[in-house]
């Protein structure tokens, strides 16, 4: 019988090790999460016009319905209302603060922005923009 108990520990023991080891090496994964929802998911929005306020919103509405190669080509009106100013990216930089610091690569934007979560996290901020269109704020 004490054998057997000795047995039972050693192998609760090293179960304990593995489910450790496991859990470890999964939360270490280099698994990254979507970029655009990284930057976008509860970002705060900087804004001081209207005008600013109804670019953003058709940035945001061009990123839901036009294709990765069409946004790279896009251009949007920068702070001084100038068309043709900004990148989409350079945009959601200027207008955008993160709810935690994080970069916006393009590349990696290009590539994640039709992506399930991305237009998730889009759709989110654009109701935020016409809400804020529609109170005046």
């Amino acid at each position: 019988m004490i054998r057997n108990a000795g047995l039972f520990w050693a192998l609760l023991i090293a179960v304990g090790f593995i489910t450790h080891e496991t859990t470890t090496f999964a939360s270490a994964s280099p698994y990254k999460a979507n970029a655009v929802v990284q930057y976008l998911d509860g970002a705060e929005l900087q804004a001081e016009t209207d005008a600013q306020r109804r670019e953003i919103a058709r940035a945001l509405q061009d990123m839901l319905k036009k294709p990765a190669a069409q946004l790279r080509a896009q251009r949007y009106a920068g702070d001084s209302g100038k068309p043709g100013e900004l990148s989409i990216t350079d945009l959601l930089r200027a207008h955008f603060v993160p709810t935690r610091p994080a970069s916006l690569d393009a590349n990696q934007f290009y590539r994640e922005v039709r992506q399930p979560e991305a237009r998730a996290a889009i759709r989110k901020q654009l109701e935020s923009v016409k809400r804020a269109l529609s109170t005046g704020q």
